[in-house]
């Protein structure tokens, strides 16, 4: 539809920050975004400036590789002209004429709108919709309308070059990745704990996960890895460590001597051993894939007895989200089809403990030793870097 020389790349929450800082993150998108731009094979010159990203190149597939970078919050394919209104205007009626604005066709576009913005050029926004819009009205006999077109012309004129173009790609929004601390994401297999690690890269930290190997109780380290795997594909070229350690023989002594405090004590043992690594990794802080209320052991008095005085900071992204919109963002991640593989923990009570009390909890943690035990599985784990 457009003659592209250039991907406008549009950026949100970095234009509220300090001069240093924003200047920093826009390195940091920068270069995610020529990262995956060079693994895909587009030939492409960056450009930062005036609160965009120019991403100079003809490949028409740089528009959807950029929208899919953290921190882009959209991006258009355009084509650049001189900033003066002969060359806009003659521009935007090739555009609107390739687009098929006017067709005699049935299918053809039967009415338009101009989006001018402009910077540091003589003329004004109101200037630019009006003689822009009259010659492509003249050009194609379409009508001007506002509120609903067949075809949006945007137009950004600048005091260098202006902008044209008819798509906005969305783009995945957030932080760009990098831009903020690691983090150690607990992740078992199943649905959610991959999109809360997925969250968590999207507000700019990059992840290590970590998978508790349960097995004959619970086998999910393939799923896992896999997920990982799919989790590496938005990362810009950073690995991801995926770190396993096997709690068999702890969950075995659990649910023998508290049966059905099984899942909180379980819990409480995952996040002192997710202490130790996380220290280990550098990370700073623990992410889980708990989403309020969805299962038994998912209630807020099991949350608050499972991490009381641990001295770590533990992060829920999914906290607010019911199951369809995390299922939503799996299937958009590319990790729902994994999770579904992903059979329940057979060590799971008939009846769990829904109302757990810190007191009681601590006192089961003391008589089993978890403290101690966490620091002694800590040491049996073993790496893998993805990516």
């Amino acid at each position: 539809m457009i003659f592209q020389d250039v991907v406008l790349v549009r950026y949100g929450e970095i234009t509220l920050k300090d001069r240093w800082t924003r200047q920093n993150w826009e390195r940091i998108l920068s270069g995610n975004i020529a990262f995956s731009l060079n693994r895909a094979g587009v030939a492409h010159k960056m450009e930062r400036g005036e609160g965009r990203i120019f991403v100079h190149t003809s490949d028409p597939r740089a528009g959807g590789i950029a929208a899919n970078v953290f921190g882009t919050v959209s991006a258009s394919p355009a084509q650049t002209v001189g900033s003066d209104l002969g060359q806009i205007s003659r521009a935007a009626v090739e555009l609107a004429g390739r687009a098929g604005l006017g067709s005699p066709s049935q299918m053809g576009l039967k009415s338009f709108a101009i989006r001018p913005r402009r910077s540091g050029v003589p003329f004004s926004s109101e200037e630019i919709g009006r003689i822009v819009g009259q010659s492509v009205q003249s050009s194609s006999g379409a009508s001007v309308d506002l509120d609903c077109p067949d075809l949006e012309i945007f137009i950004e004129a600048r005091r260098d070059r202006t902008l044209i173009f008819t798509d906005v790609v969305k783009g995945v929004g957030g932080l760009p990745l990098g831009s903020q601390g690691k983090m150690l994401a607990l992740i078992s297999g199943g649905i959610d704990s991959p999109v809360a690690a997925w969250m968590m890269m999207k507000r700019g930290c990059p992840v290590t996960l970590l998978h508790f190997d349960s097995r004959p109780y619970a086998d999910a380290i393939n799923q896992s890895m896999r997920c990982g795997q799919a989790l590496a594909e938005w990362t810009s070229g950073r690995k991801i460590d995926f770190i396993t350690v096997p709690i068999s023989r702890a969950i075995e002594k659990i649910s023998s001597h508290y049966p059905r405090a099984t899942c909180v004590l379980c819990r409480r043992l995952m996040y002192r051993i997710a202490s130790q690594v996380m220290l280990e990794q550098g990370c700073q802080g623990i992410v889980t894939g708990y989403s309020l209320g969805q299962v038994a052991s998912q209630t807020a008095e099991n949350i608050l007895a499972e991490q009381s005085d641990l001295g770590v900071v533990v992060y829920h992204p999914l906290i607010a989200l019911d199951k369809t919109e995390i299922t939503d963002l799996a299937r958009k991640i590319g990790t729902y089809g994994i999770s579904e593989e992903t059979k329940s923990c057979t060590a799971v009570p008939s009846k769990p403990m829904t109302r757990a009390r810190r007191e009681e909890i601590a006192r089961a943690e003391e008589v089993l030793g978890l403290k101690e035990m966490g620091e002694a599985l800590a040491r049996e784990m073993t790496l893998t870097r993805i990516g």
